[in-house]
């Protein structure tokens, strides 16, 4: 399987006045299969893009990823990252079947996962609310297990800003992480 779209509502730079209309995402973007390279200027959004998959999937090295008032657009007091993933094979699909949608027809039919993470904060206090990342076809999504989390935990390596000194092999190097 594979992240093939990201949609973005109200999360930091991604965002408009007014309320999130489900059916206009601030950001969407698909992914192929394979490599895919976000490239851009300073402060274009790149690591928003990067930090919303990080806070949905959660990574192996259990860093913690704190929702902050920045995350949220201007004075807005909800944002939403949904996540779609396609191409599951059988293995993969077995995980997640309670929260699964399919497209196509029959035999034709393709499963895909889709997971909603919607953060809200109070009006007055700017508290922000707990909330936890649900799964599903419909527009509020199910919760998911802890189980069925951990299979979607993924491998965040930092950004490479000085190949040479950072590629050395050392404990707890960039070159180690790659390798273990």
């Amino acid at each position: 399987m594979y992240l093939s779209n990201i949609k973005l509502w109200n999360f930091r730079k991604y965002g408009s006045a007014g309320e999130i209309d489900l059916e206009h995402p601030n950001l969407n973007l698909d992914f192929t299969s394979g490599i895919n390279v976000l490239i851009g200027e300073n402060d274009s959004g790149k690591t928003a893009i990067i930090d919303a998959i990080k806070m949905v999937l959660k990574t192996h090295s259990y860093e913690w990823n704190k929702i902050e008032p920045d995350d949220f657009f201007e004075a807005s007091q909800r944002f939403r990252i949904e996540l779609k993933f396609d191409d599951l094979k059988d293995n993969e699909a077995k995980n997640f079947t309670e929260w699964l949608g399919w497209v196509g027809e029959g035999n034709n039919a393709k499963p895909y996962l889709r997971l909603i993470y919607d953060v809200k904060r109070n009006i007055n206090t700017l508290q922000i609310i707990p909330s936890d990342v649900r799964a599903g076809v419909d527009s509020e999504g199910y919760q998911m297990t802890a189980e069925a989390r951990e299979y979607l935990k993924v491998t965040y390596l930092k950004p490479l800003r000085d190949a040479e000194a950072e590629l050395v092999p050392k404990k707890n190097s960039r070159l180690s992480q790659i390798l273990i």
